[in-house]
């Protein structure tokens, strides 16, 4: 089973923002198979991160806005590419 990971700056605006890629993910990829969870986590790091299978797999600069759908659509090629 795959895990889906997001971590994200320390913060009350970048935690929503890791909740709604969570969400979106779970919307997106949760009816597979081969993923296990998404999980949240913040980081004493400046970052906005997703990783899949602790491989960080899209990255993003936390100060600008973040597109959640870009980390479902980096996610869904990663799986694509172990599958």
């Amino acid at each position: 089973m795959t895990e889906i990971a997001i971590e994200y700056a320390a913060g009350d605006r970048l935690r929503s923002e890791a909740e709604t890629a969570r969400r979106l993910i779970d919307a997106y990829l949760g009816d597979r198979p081969d993923v296990d969870r998404v999980t949240l986590s913040p980081s004493g790091d400046s970052v906005f991160c997703v990783s899949v299978e602790g491989d960080r797999i899209w990255c993003t600069d936390p100060r600008e806005w973040i597109d959640a759908m870009e980390a479902v659509t980096a996610a869904r090629r990663r799986l694509s590419e172990v599958s």
